[in-house]
């Protein structure tokens, strides 16, 4: 995982500095997420799920993160209401602390550091886990604190149909195919999904350092600092003991743990910026606790493993 972490700490360098040189910028940076989310990602989760050994214990891996969830959204309010911020920040750092950036950003990581980690429980949590709160519980949250009201019907429901992205689709399919007896692909097939699953790592993190805006570190420093805390500090420490007293051991615990080490979510920011969040406190946060997590993660692993 260190090197997996530095090696992301690179890439994201180098998006900075050609976003600095002007050979690409912010207005490019979607074309990245369209590839992530089409074809980079699902074939790394089709790849993981046919291949995964699958057992029932697997079944409570999302339930870890909603219970992550469920602790840490109180704590983020508690700790808004110290800071005493108004009403639109406090939803902003209830996005920013209670749910994490695992498949942007920790599925990625998790499959480039090699066989240290379950990839099985790493699909199935983001997948079922945070897939399902960034399209339902993020949406209701920004929805409440922004506009002052859960009543935007149209644009939740528009978020739901975040659970029908390809993501989702090759995880079905993967597990479809695994429980018919299929665990392999024909070596013509294999191949360029070996290749797609392998580039999410860079494309991810050149997209992260495209992106990544620092502005409005100044402005709200103290309460980032917090953020941070209770993100990188905090919430794997959370994840540990939820997913200890359910019942995780091994690589399957050291997962788990590690996936409630990752940073403030890139998608919490776009949905915030829809319901009138203030950006530069989320746009801030995520770049903070995205490259703190690059030193932190590799010490939350060297403690866990």
């Amino acid at each position: 995982m260190t090197l997996a972490a530095f090696s992301a700490l690179i890439i994201i360098a180098i998006g900075v500095l050609l976003r600095r040189l002007g050979v690409m910028d912010r207005a490019q940076a979607p074309i990245l997420v369209q590839a992530t989310l089409y074809v980079l990602l699902p074939a790394l989760v089709l790849d993981i799920m046919v291949r995964a050994q699958l057992d029932w214990d697997l079944i409570l891996v999302p339930f870890v993160s909603y219970a992550v969830t469920l602790v840490m959204a109180p704590v983020a309010l508690v700790f808004a209401r110290m800071m005493k911020l108004g009403r639109a920040s406090i939803g902003g750092v209830i996005l920013m602390i209670s749910v994490a950036n695992t498949g942007f950003f920790g599925l990625p990581l998790i499959a480039a550091s090699g066989g240290e980690f379950s990839l099985t429980v790493a699909v199935m949590y983001d997948a079922i886990g945070t897939g399902i709160l960034i399209w339902t519980f993020n949406p209701i949250v920004a929805a409440w604190f922004g506009r002052g009201e859960v009543g935007d019907s149209t644009s939740i429901r528009q978020s739901l149909k975040g659970l029908l992205l390809p993501p989702m689709w090759a995880l079905i399919i993967g597990l479809v195919l695994n429980l018919s007896g299929v665990h392999s692909f024909p070596d013509w097939l294999q191949t360029p999904i070996g290749y797609l699953a392998a580039a999410l790592l860079p494309v991810v993190m050149l997209y992260a350092g495209l992106v990544l805006d620092w502005s409005g570190f100044t402005q709200y420093w103290r309460v980032i600092a917090g953020v941070s805390v209770l993100k990188l500090a905090l919430m794997p420490v959370v994840a540990f003991a939820i997913a200890y007293a359910v019942g995780f051991r091994g690589n399957q615990l050291d997962t788990l743990i590690i996936l409630g080490a990752m940073p403030s979510g890139m998608m919490a920011l776009v949905m915030g910026a829809h319901y009138r969040l203030p950006v530069n406190l989320l746009a801030a946060c995520v770049a903070v606790t995205t490259v703190l997590s690059l030193i932190t993660i590799p010490i939350v692993t060297a403690v866990i493993m």
